[in-house]
């Protein structure tokens, strides 16, 4: 994957202008102005904007009417063929936001501030985007280098002998008091890694999901239920729940993914596994539970034959209005859990699930990580494959345009 590019509307900055709350805690929430009126204390806010300290990466932040209008990350490019490509890439994320017609860029990079021809870092790749953006009618309003041994603009001295001390744009304690500071992340791919999870959670969970198998089988089997005897009256009864698993989305929000019970955590599992329900959580949880049973009902009326297109917005591909964060958050704790107590071919849907929640959060970098895992186990799967190539087009979801 050449490149990655995320979409972050929230904590407002550049030297010229303000930065507003995290959007991952209260996407709906007023805007708190906080002045960001040097590089210095931009560079030290925008880590709390990513929720990250970037690295390998240019980092692109629109400007709408003064304030920023959100922040994307894409990699660095590794060669001058590569140029093209991300340059188009970020001046496009820029362009398809309304009235944006200024960012700021800030490029991050392991290399020494200084390089082997005594320029910044990057400076030939800083200078085309300037000049590709200066051709779209677009202004860069400042462009700044963050190395592994300091830090400057490319738009002052052409030939520094080194960079400004690191130490200046410390992102601990650059919140001023009143505003609650938000986790830091060491780099864009830190939090990605599943939780950790013992070997009895591994062994309830799969027994569950074992027992809700059988249990669907039995229900299913043309009104005999001589196949039902042996089965765990829980497995019996998760398996009845299916009809209304909406009901089961909109619980598990809210549990503790510390002390799942099996067999409902099974029917979480067992439904992300079958894009027919799927589908309908993944709705839900951008939406509300009436999504939810709406997305279930048209599922049911496709396989009944009926080719209607969908009268709402189709989530699975960004459509509608921005989701609640939260809701978004806590879903996707839940299936990374359930991704990591899983048996092996039971964690491709929650690891779907995880790549899709990831995205329409804005962490390209982890529904890379969950789309790969998937692939060692499906490389064929339909969704993954989609999300996949969305990343592949550095494609965001359209409610990330949308002004907050």
């Amino acid at each position: 994957m050449h490149s990655v590019a995320a979409l972050r509307p929230g904590l407002h900055s550049t030297r010229l202008i303000g930065v507003r709350d995290h959007p991952a805690r209260e996407p709906q929430s007023m805007t708190t102005i906080i002045p960001a009126r040097s590089a210095q204390k931009f560079l030290s806010v925008l880590p709390h904007v990513c929720g990250y300290v970037p690295r390998l990466s240019l980092v692109v932040v629109p400007i709408v009417d003064g304030r920023t209008a959100g922040v994307a990350r894409l990699d660095l490019p590794q060669d001058e063929e590569a140029w093209g490509e991300v340059a188009a890439t970020a001046l496009g994320i820029v362009c398809r936001l309304p009235d944006a017609g200024r960012f700021a860029a800030v490029v991050y990079t392991d290399d020494p501030f200084v390089d082997r021809d005594g320029a910044i870092a990057f400076e030939g790749f800083m200078g085309y985007l300037r000049e590709r953006a200066d051709h779209c009618g677009v202004e860069v309003v400042d462009a700044l280098c963050v190395a592994a041994d300091g830090w400057g603009s490319y738009l002052d001295d052409p030939s520094p002998e080194h960079g400004r001390p690191l130490d200046e744009i410390a992102f601990e304690g650059a919140l001023p008091e009143g505003v609650e500071p938000t986790p830091v992340r060491a780099d864009q791919g830190d939090g990605a890694e599943l939780p950790a999870c013992d070997l009895a959670e591994k062994e309830r969970l799969g027994r569950a999901l074992a027992e809700i198998d059988r249990a669907c089988a039995a229900l299913g089997s043309d009104g005999d239920e001589s196949g039902i005897a042996g089965i765990h009256p829980r497995a019996l009864a998760t398996a009845c729940l299916l009809g209304q698993i909406p009901e089961v989305f909109e619980e598990s929000l809210a549990w503790d993914v510390e002390a799942l019970e099996p067999y409902l955590a099974g029917a979480v599992a067992w439904a992300l596994n079958r894009p027919f329900f799927r589908d309908v959580a993944l709705s839900q949880w951008s939406a509300d539970i009436e999504e939810g049973y709406e997305t279930l009902a048209f599922n049911e009326r496709w396989r009944a034959g009926h080719r209607a297109e969908p009268t709402g917005p189709v989530r699975l591909m960004g459509e509608g209005p921005r989701p609640d964060a939260d809701r978004l958050e806590r879903a996707l704790e839940l299936v990374r859990r359930l991704a990591a107590a899983a048996p092996r071919e039971a964690r491709v849907g929650p690891l779907v699930a995880a790549a899709w929640l990831s995205w329409a959060l804005g962490r390209a970098t982890h529904a890379a990580r969950y789309v790969a895992l998937v692939a060692e186990i499906d490389p064929e799967h339909g969704l993954a494959s989609i999300i996949a190539s969305m990343l592949e087009a550095s494609y965001l979801p359209p409610w990330a345009f949308e002004r907050p």
